[in-house]
């Protein structure tokens, strides 16, 4: 009999092997899988091409795994569950292949510049940017050698993301607003902030909410100043938030926090609110484990706001953290201070040193 030969499109790898199965039956043999992308509107499906005889299979024993003929006994069923297993992880081995090979041109790139855009690439960074990055080191770099490679991309890092003083360094009286998309972490960041200000640098600390959108968010912030002994103040409008920071006037340093609105015009209507108090820092918090696409979209929603910093929220969730480089393409901004963990206030940290930058390449 001859071997037949059909592809199959499905929206997950089981949906699709199920399709084989269909087709072909135990005798089916899996020649080649790849993700094939939705466009700019549609959702990825992964695409299987299989083959109905074991002709076939004797063809493609390198790149494929029949199932036995007769499932009919207990050990022949869990050899042919074993089997689909293998088949399962060849495919999502290739698919998570395909998604950390660079998806650009590259024609332009060396070999050594094409290894590094594949590692940010695996890192989070997404491909236009990572190629960028790779290009620019190749023409800074002292040679093509992997070291040289990632001093450069050290260097080009370190200008990107420039560290500023952190909220809790003893200066001049500050007044702080943390802005950005919900979820993001910006109470904890605030509670990590309030906590160091007042355990490392003995600063008096009041915490102002302006976020009485979200049900529990006043609660959810005086709770925090309770168990710090710091004043927890709420103000609707324009005229309560200046009364609340006359109130905060023996603080050293006063910490807004914000409602997560995504809408263009209620970002535009915080930005006028919070820009009624006099020498107001914007502090944007971003979490790393949004992802890049999400992190720049949030970026460039934001960036009308007049932010001054920035904070890269839990970079500990984040399964690719140089997802965060994206937030520079639209903010140009240096980086308050980092957190990576639900301790307070133990996981926030200075931007400065290399942690930040060695979390994004993978020491």
């Amino acid at each position: 009999m001859n071997a037949q030969v059909k592809t199959f499109r499905a929206p997950d790898p089981r949906a699709a092997l199920d399709a084989v199965k269909a087709a072909f039956g135990e005798e089916a043999v899996i020649l080649h899988t790849r993700e094939i992308s939705g466009g700019l509107w549609g959702k990825p499906e992964i695409e299987i091409t299989a083959a109905s005889s074991g002709e076939a299979a004797a063809r493609s024993s390198n790149s494929s795994t029949a199932a036995p003929k007769n499932p009919g006994s207990r050990p022949e069923v869990d050899n042919e569950i074993a089997s689909l297993r293998r088949v399962v992880e060849e495919l999502r081995a290739e698919l998570r292949t395909s998604r950390t090979e660079p998806q650009g041109s590259g024609g332009d790139l060396t070999p050594a510049a094409l290894r590094l855009v594949r590692r940010l690439v695996q890192r989070g960074v997404d491909n236009p940017l990572a190629e960028e990055l790779s290009r620019l080191c190749s023409r800074e770099a002292a040679s093509p050698r992997e070291p040289d490679m990632l001093e450069a991309l050290e260097t080009l890092l370190r200008r990107r993301l420039q560290p500023a003083r952190t909220p809790w360094e003893r200066g001049e009286r500050r007044v702080l607003a943390m802005i950005g998309p919900t979820g993001v972490g910006k109470t904890t960041t605030i509670a990590k902030i309030a906590a160091r200000a007042l355990l490392d640098s003995r600063l008096k600390v009041a915490l102002v909410t302006v976020d009485t959108y979200r049900i529990g968010a006043t609660e959810h912030l005086g709770r925090y100043g309770e168990i710090m002994g710091a004043p927890t103040h709420v103000a609707r409008d324009a005229a309560s938030l200046a009364d609340a920071i006359a109130l905060s006037g023996d603080a050293d340093i006063v910490l807004v926090d914000t409602a997560g609105r995504p809408d263009a015009p209620s970002i535009a209507a915080q930005s006028q609110l919070l820009h009624t108090v006099p020498d107001i820092e914007i502090h944007l918090v971003l979490s790393a484990a949004a992802g890049a696409r999400e992190i720049r979209a949030a970026a460039k929603r934001y960036e009308k706001v007049g932010v001054h910093r920035m904070i890269f929220s839990k970079l500990d969730e984040a399964d690719g953290p140089g997802s965060v480089l994206s937030a520079t393409t639209a903010i140009t901004a240096p980086l308050s201070c980092i957190t990576d963990g639900q301790r307070v206030p133990d996981d926030v940290h200075s931007a400065a040193g290399p942690r930040l930058i060695d979390t994004i390449i993978g020491r």
